[in-house]
């Protein structure tokens, strides 16, 4: 193949993005066997990406790295005949090449085929917050129909796909929010009960669902709100941490530890990734994806950015009350 160059958003210390982030034109590897050239067709930006390049995520990159854990590509070249993959196949961006760029060679072995049913800004997304979401409600209890779960930072995209997968299996959903500006969007989406997170959200909440408790409750904002969480959890029910926007430590549920029998459990779906079986994760792609195609679920989508604008993309994706998802489309 004649020599191919990558625009990408590329850093080489850790620190705030918009001091360390810098667009770069970078000459590419030649293909080699079992390999493929991927033209990056959209990618989202995530709050972990700004915890990968500030230094402070669970992972970090080896340094000079590109930015952004996940989007979607195309199969532009093959080194080798050989691969379960076709010429103008959608897959998803290995994390460890970034996804906020334009071009990338990739070893075969580590391209998983994205949803090619699902719209691009959907498939972009399917890598994390859909398994996210999925994994956080069948491996931590057996949810069914008239079950009650509960969530923080539910306009977040784990949020809202929470709120979508809850609806269609008619869980009922009691979701904490900073303020009611997204109520009416979140009820559209499915949401059962919408409440401002304060410290009389669990005996509100607790009066709309007359006295029914939660199986399972799901902490990405950590703090005082983890415990309000732990509230409204049913004896023996799990409250599950995945994120911890508010950076405070949060109360230790002594009293709910002791009288419910309460379990405090983790989950990142990185290292599930990373220990999971191939066909583990095919499958468990194959069930979200069908579910997300057959009951029309997604994350929605504010605005997408070339990357020539990621400045404007990152401050967008930053400010409060924004409608969805931010994605570059390099």
């Amino acid at each position: 193949m004649a020599m191919q160059k990558t625009t990408a958003l590329r850093y080489a210390t850790y620190g705030k993005p918009e001091e360390a982030l810098r667009l770069e034109t970078q000459e590419l590897p030649s293909l080699g066997p079992g390999q493929a050239l991927l033209e990056v067709l959209a990618a989202p930006i995530n709050p972990a990406d700004f915890g990968r390049i500030g230094g402070t995520y669970g992972e970090l990159a080896e340094l000079p790295a590109t930015a952004g854990l996940e989007g979607v590509a195309e199969v532009k070249e093959l080194g080798s005949p050989d691969t379960p993959f076709r010429i103008g196949q959608k897959v998803f961006v290995p994390s460890s090449l970034g996804s906020w760029q334009s071009h990338a060679v990739a070893n075969c072995d580590e391209l998983y085929p994205a949803p090619e049913k699902l719209p691009l800004e959907q498939a972009a997304m399917g890598w994390v917050n859909p398994a996210t979401a999925w994994k956080l409600m069948h491996d931590f209890a057996k949810l069914q129909a008239g079950d009650v779960i509960a969530q923080n930072a539910a306009t977040s995209a784990v949020g809202k796909l929470v709120i979508q997968i809850a609806s269609h299996l008619g869980i009922k959903t009691v979701n904490l929010v900073r303020s009611l500006d997204a109520a009416e969007e979140l009820k559209r989406l499915g949401a059962s009960i919408v409440l401002v997170d304060d410290r009389d959200a669990a005996k509100a909440a607790l009066e709309l669902t007359q006295g029914k408790k939660a199986k399972i409750a799901l902490n990405s904002v950590g703090g005082s709100s983890a415990l309000g969480l732990c509230k409204l959890l049913a004896d023996g029910g799990s409250l599950i941490t995945f994120g911890a926007m508010d950076r405070a430590p949060a109360p230790f549920p002594t009293r709910y530890l002791i009288f419910n029998d309460i379990r405090l459990r983790g989950f990142w779906v990185s290292k599930w990734y990373k220990t999971a079986p191939r066909e583990d994760i095919l499958a468990l792609h194959n069930d979200v994806f069908t579910f997300m195609e057959n009951a029309k679920i997604g994350v929605p989508v504010a605005a997408t950015y070339p990357l020539e604008d990621w400045q404007k993309a990152l401050q967008h994706s930053q400010t409060a009350g924004k409608s969805g998802k931010v994605l570059f489309k390099p």
